[in-house]
């Protein structure tokens, strides 16, 4: 019973050592974090453009529905499942949005990409010519759910 009660005590005797070692190392690292907090604070010089390496932009946030509506020239409206104009000519790399008006969501495919778009939203492709298997993209049909809507033209 005697070695029950020793072990016992070593155990916790251990455990507030490593307590304590923990609170006095978690109170010196703040310290640190506060300098470097500091240092980061303070301007740094800036890399010379021979070095520098340029950084991705950020995806633009979603526009409203208004604001979509006046950024984008190139748009399928699609009611019903059918598509407004029946077909849209436009440079390579342009936006086009596909602008759902119907309460449910559709599956939308144009240009050889898929899109699920959810009832009053929208979505933007970017058209190619090609995809990267080479199949040539010229001129898409826009489907609705799996059934024809339009054609969407890539200008060369």
């Amino acid at each position: 019973m005697d070695k029950k009660y020793t072990y016992i005590a070593l155990g916790v005797v251990v455990l507030l050592l490593i307590v304590y070692a923990v609170s006095r190392n978690s109170g010196s690292n703040s310290t640190s974090q506060t300098n470097n907090q500091e240092q980061a604070a303070a301007p740094q010089p800036s890399p010379s453009p021979a070095t520098s390496t340029p950084t991705p932009s950020p995806t633009p946030a979603k526009l409203s529905y208004g604001a979509a509506i006046n950024a984008y020239k190139f748009r399928f409206q699609f009611t019903q499942c059918h598509a407004s104009p029946g077909m849209i000519s436009v440079p390579k790399n342009t936006p086009v949005m596909l602008d759902n008006r119907d309460k449910v969501a559709h599956t939308i495919k144009a240009n050889g990409q898929s899109f699920r778009i959810a009832g009053d939203d929208y979505a933007l492709i970017y058209p190619q010519l090609t995809t990267g298997s080479g199949v040539n993209l010229a001129d898409s049909n826009v489907t609705c759910d799996g059934g024809g809507a339009g054609t969407l033209n890539v200008e060369k």
